[in-house]
């Protein structure tokens, strides 16, 4: 037995265990708090993430939301209930917070508030407080908590849910008190709408206990009422969960059954392919254990001490139950889903605190063995070390790269396509990140299906009404042209060339409309280096002071002035910028465009502005804009067809696109002259033409 001044002592010491352990997980969860880039499987998270910026753009917080990577209809992938991406969006609208920050809070504040759940079920088992605190500093050491405890994923939210469910129902069981049941019933019925195979997870060992009350029952020989008892207050506190779970499932999977790719995530689908639930022959594959092993590796830590760990702890008599039930639920996990175990590390966030419980009794056994409690005392402060260390080495790596997130193409489409556009994205399955940084609906074609015509004719005659502004392609896909021209001749894409390349890993095409004018920009600019275009795509094109302007270039540079200019002079460059609804044509004072008007024409149609950001600052702004059209003669002769002086600072009415319906009739061999001028001085006058059309 010890003496009062031992169990002081080692108090101390599993409090400074655990204050360490606790320091070292804030650490790490706030590393890089504030980059944008989304270490860790962010393909998944990708997915979460645009699911909640379409809800916060569309304010729809309804059960039909939209997932718009498959094409239409957008409303398609319906995975989860989506009450994390709801409280994502809740929390930036209340705070100001970006997405990504909004998700961290949450995803921190869950994994934090399934301590103190973790801490009374440590309790039931008669584990006494100081030493709990070895458990919870093994849970906040391990790499997994501290890496996935920031992501954009919904899995903290879960494992809370189900973590507070499982004390519920133990105290439900025990107590059988309607307070606890009632927690048990919501607790329940959030995890398993927000991720249900977590809850899965967690009700094995719900089942265990429930089965042993109900044999305790049965050995009694009490008769039947007992037993049936303990089984209604025990499908009481899972009843309102599966109701809901099952009425989820009904609603969702005609949705996506009906769909011409995403049929693939109804749930049976899911359980058999992407999880592998209950595939026993998976169970036996030596390549699929190799993975779980590599998972236990990246997740938890080596292989081999946490092999010696459980040895030890089943060697030993007073730890040996435990630490087999313990270790059982951290297997069972993966022996229910083991494809998505094996393939996807952050699944080892549902079951990973049941091994470390198995490790912790393992650890306090050998405290109480007839080792050196010194001895014992080290290969504790060994394992919480080793557990850094391989945080270290793996995740934060990962967490220490510099980016916020997105690639150099996807800054390029957002900018310089309208916002309502749909992007076609082929090569990359359905990794979401090209449209959510991209922030477009998008088709993406599945690995696959790009040589599926019967597919790829329903999901593009599905796109009908919507404007495809670009075509990403990824991989190997970049070869094939087959694929490309088809999409290209459909949607109205240049096909000979990409618009511009991203070094070796994915080709863009853009519309005709916006591929001109965004290889005008990337030339003229240095903020994206590694997109490349090809060497001939601008060779023929005019950039600044007078110049000629040929059919072709006039054809596929300015779409949006008909007929064709044949003529330019941009004192500052030809450029296109992103306003509204599509890119606009610089016209900075001093420009000027020629156009020949057709023999007939009655009219001319003109629209065009001044950026917001040119007389917004009282210190800094435009004095106004003056917008002319000239016939001119080849005799030099000229006359004043329309001018209007823009002068936004001074007259709110000149702050909005203007569009002008001129009437004209042509003389003979007269040409137009659209120009700008400024005002008084040409500081800030940043105009722009949206379009013109002379008919």
């Amino acid at each position: 037995m010890s003496s009062p001044a031992a169990d002081r002592r080692e108090s101390r010491f599993l409090i400074v265990l655990f204050v360490l352990a606790l320091g070292f997980n804030l650490y790490g969860v706030t590393y890089h708090w504030t980059m944008g880039f989304m270490a860790g499987h962010e393909f998944r998270q990708a997915h979460t993430a645009i699911v909640a910026y379409h809800i916060d753009q569309q304010n729809n917080f309804s059960l039909l939301y939209e997932t718009p990577i498959f094409g239409k209809p957008w409303v398609s992938l319906l995975l989860e209930v989506p009450i994390y991406e709801w409280a994502v969006v809740g929390l930036s609208r209340l705070t100001g917070l970006p997405h990504v920050i909004a998700a961290r809070t949450i995803t921190a504040a869950c994994f934090y508030l399934t301590l103190p759940a973790l801490w009374l079920l440590l309790g039931r088992l008669a584990l006494p407080k100081p030493r709990r605190l070895l458990v919870l500093a093994l849970v906040l050491s391990a790499p997994v908590y501290i890496f996935y405890s920031r992501a954009f994923l919904m899995d903290s939210m879960a494992l809370m849910a189900s973590a507070w469910w499982l004390v519920a129902f133990v105290r439900t069981m025990d107590e059988r008190r309607w307070g606890w049941l009632g927690l048990a019933v919501v607790a329940g019925t959030l995890a398993a709408l927000v991720k249900s195979a977590i809850l899965a997870v967690w009700m094995v060992p719900g089942a265990a206990y429930g089965a042993w009350l109900l044999g305790r029952d049965l050995r009694a020989g009490a008769g039947w009422r007992a037993p049936l008892r303990t089984l209604l207050w025990g499908l009481a506190t899972v009843v309102v969960a599966l109701g809901c779970l099952r009425a989820w499932v009904a609603y969702t999977d005609p949705i996506k059954a009906a769909h011409a790719s995403a049929w693939i995530f109804t749930s049976k689908n899911l359980s058999q392919g992407n999880w592998g639930l209950f595939d026993f022959d998976a169970l036996f594959s030596a390549q699929l254990w190799r993975y779980l092993l590599a998972c236990w590796e990246q997740a938890i830590m080596s292989r081999w001490m946490i092999a010696a760990l459980l040895v030890a702890g089943l060697a030993l008599p007073t730890a040996r139950g435990r630490v087999a039930g313990a270790a059982a639920c951290f297997l069972a996990a993966q022996i229910l889903f083991p494809f998505a175990y094996a393939y996807q590390d952050y699944y080892f966030y549902a079951c990973a605190v049941f091994l470390h419980g198995a490790l912790g009794w393992a650890l306090l056994a050998l405290w109480d063995s007839r080792l050196p409690r010194w001895a014992a005392g080290v290969v504790m402060l060994a394992v919480l070390g080793a557990q850094g260390a391989t945080y270290w080495r793996d995740y934060r790596v990962q967490q220490s790269v510099v980016h916020h997130g997105g690639y150099p193409f996807t800054d390029v489409i957002r900018e310089l396509t309208p916002k309502q556009t749909v992007i076609i994205v082929a090569g990359a399955d359905w990794a979401a990140m090209s449209p959510l940084y991209a922030q477009r609906k998008a088709l993406m074609i599945r690995n696959g299906l790009e040589h599926d015509h019967a597919y790829l004719e329903r999901a593009f005659n599905d796109l009908a009404g919507e404007e495809v502004s670009a075509l990403v392609v990824y991989g190997p896909l970049r070869q094939n042209k087959d694929f490309i021209n088809k999409v290209a001749e459909r949607f109205d894409l240049d096909a000979r060339a990409p618009t511009f390349s991203f070094v070796t890993t994915a080709d863009t095409y853009l519309a005709r409309l916006y591929a001109k004018g965004a290889q005008l920009r990337l030339k003229n600019s240095r903020r994206y280096p590694d997109l490349t275009i090809p060497p001939e795509a601008l060779a023929e094109i005019p950039t600044k002071g007078r110049a000629q302007i040929s059919p072709a270039i006039a054809r596929d540079v300015f779409i949006n002035i008909r007929p064709g200019p044949y003529q330019m002079d941009f004192e500052f460059g030809l450029d296109w910028l992103g306003e509204g609804a599509m890119p606009v044509l610089s016209a900075h004072p001093n420009s000027d465009l020629w156009v020949r008007p057709p023999p007939h024409a009655k009219q001319i149609r003109w629209s065009y502005g001044i950026f917001a950001g040119a007389y917004e600052k009282p210190e800094a702004r435009t004095d106004g804009v003056e917008f002319i059209i000239h016939g001119e003669l080849p005799d030099g002769t000229s006359r004043e067809i329309y001018h209007r002086l823009l002068d936004p600072a001074q007259n709110p009415a000149d702050r909005p696109d203007q569009h002008e319906v001129i009437a004209y009739e042509p003389r003979p061999e007269e040409s137009l002259r659209f120009s700008t001028r400024p005002h008084q001085s040409s500081a800030y006058d940043w105009a722009y033409t949206i379009r013109i059309e002379v008919k």
